[in-house]
């Protein structure tokens, strides 16, 4: 377990990702010396860390999908480990349910994505049977996530001021860089992100600012599960009648404990990622679809048994950041 105090930077830095440590510190009562070191103690841990992540306008430059398989289980780990080793394939999680193990693929175009789904599964190991379906709207994403340690009114202090977007661009080989090097370390200064890419401090501050103005990218502050406070992650995939799909997709994305709510395109529409102290609760969520949505159908309801991977990090069995393996979420364009 970490300390309270931790667990507050952590909740401060999912609010603002990169802020100046100075005002973290005026935030919880530290100095801002005190905040960079612990925070850095959880990094070095793999405790904690900041990532680049799909911003809310992601699915207008890129494309997503969510992919379930079925595995022989002698050959599992060895599919596990082709998995993880993919930069498109961002998480991979063993599941209950029907299937065993539960992936999402990134691509920065639709070509690239149809040839990793017709392309990438007859060199994967052990793989009986796969069922893939694209993201077609996302309600909430996991980095608008929140713990809640902070009370509210320190937590509004912690807000970041909205950057004005800027004019439609295209990436470039810059951005690409920029955004693999704040994959490595998200909290890397900017004289740090400007000398790995070769560029001046105030360049890398501006492509960075660019991007994440823009909305197709932002900065997503995850945790190993020792420091999610005995927090279980369960998905809902959903069929909802589709008059109804967008008022229920907006219904869970405003729920606390929701991480993703997004609508897709296969035998289901909708899938719900919870974040739940008791798998009860799930019941719950499903009286208040039903009530709200008559009609619904529960396809699946599968809990998360284990991380192997998050975002772009290879976890190892306690949750914690072991090495990372970039994203393809951005390139030249």
């Amino acid at each position: 377990m970490i300390s309270e105090t931790d667990l507050e930077i952590v909740n401060a830095l999912q609010i603002n990702p990169r802020a100046d440590w100075s005002r973290v510190g005026d935030v919880l009562g530290l100095s801002g010396p005190t905040v960079a070191r612990r925070w850095t103690a959880l990094a070095e841990e793999g405790l904690a860390w900041i990532t680049p992540a799909p911003g809310a306008r992601y699915l207008n430059a890129g494309w997503s999908a969510f992919i379930s398989m079925s595995s022989i289980p002698g050959e599992q780990e060895a599919l596990i480990r082709k998995l993880c080793a993919e930069p498109a394939f961002g998480t991979v999680s063993l599941v209950s349910g029907s299937h065993d193990l539960f992936v999402d693929c990134f691509a920065t175009s639709h070509e690239e994505l149809m040839d990793i789904v017709t392309g990438s599964f007859a060199a994967l190991p052990g793989l009986t049977h796969r069922e893939v379906v694209f993201v077609t709207k996302l309600y909430r994403q996991a980095s608008d996530w929140r713990s809640g340690t902070l009370e509210p009114a320190r937590a509004r202090l912690m807000s970041a001021e909205p950057l004005p977007a800027p004019a439609a661009y295209a990436p470039d080989r810059l951005d690409a860089a920029l955004l693999a090097a704040l994959a490595r370390d998200g909290r890397a200064s900017w004289a740090e992100l400007g000398a790995s890419c070769a560029v001046s401090p105030q360049t890398a501050r501006r492509r960075v600012e660019r991007f994440l103005a823009s909305g197709y990218m932002t900065l997503r502050c995850d945790t190993a599960a020792s420091v999610q406070q005995g927090l279980r992650e369960v998905s809902l995939i959903l069929n909802v009648p589709a008059h109804q799909v967008d008022a229920v997709g907006r219904y869970f994305a405003a729920l606390p404990n929701c991480r993703l709510s997004a609508q897709v395109l296969g035998a289901q529409n909708l899938l719900v990622t919870l974040w739940v102290r008791d798998y009860l609760e799930v019941q719950g969520h499903e009286r208040e679809l039903a009530e709200r949505a008559p009609g619904s159908i529960v396809i699946s309801r599968q809990a998360v048994v284990r991380n192997y991977k998050r975002l772009g990090h290879v976890l190892d069995g306690s949750g914690r950041s072991r090495s990372v393996v970039p994203l393809p979420l951005w390139r030249e364009g």
